[in-house]
């Protein structure tokens, strides 16, 4: 029965852990894009409360999310690798830099919202 214990705590801890990476490439991916969570949510078809919690870490995606969300950092041309150690590595295309420097510039002029570009790591494992 211990053992049996022992593996369901290290399932649910390697859910977790899974579900931290998660957030924290969504948080990545929005703000190497300048979105908002609300910019975000419009691609995803979510809601702007539904987009924070995940970044939270708060709420297991279900699959469709995460199809969701790796189709639009494809479209976008962002490139995640998992690696061995559980962090990872994302590849920006300098396309989504020169869109991400244009969408700054037009804010600063005032023709549109100020993004949120929060990255600060949530977990750090």
């Amino acid at each position: 029965m211990q053992a049996r214990t022992g593996r369901h705590q290290a399932v649910v801890a390697l859910l977790a852990q899974e579900r931290r990476v998660f957030a924290a490439k969504m948080r990545a991916a929005r703000a190497v894009l300048g979105w908002s969570q609300s910019a975000l949510a419009r691609h995803v078809g979510m809601t702007q409360r539904a987009i924070h919690k995940l970044e939270q870490g708060e709420t297991e995606p279900r699959r469709a999310t995460i199809l969701a969300m790796e189709t639009v950092w494809r479209e976008e041309g962002l490139a995640f690798e998992d690696l061995a150690d559980g962090r990872f590595r994302l590849t920006v295309p300098p396309s989504a830099l020169v869109r991400l420097e244009g969408t700054r510039r037009r804010s600063r002029a005032g023709r549109e919202p100020q993004h949120d570009l929060d990255l600060a790591a949530r977990y750090r494992g």
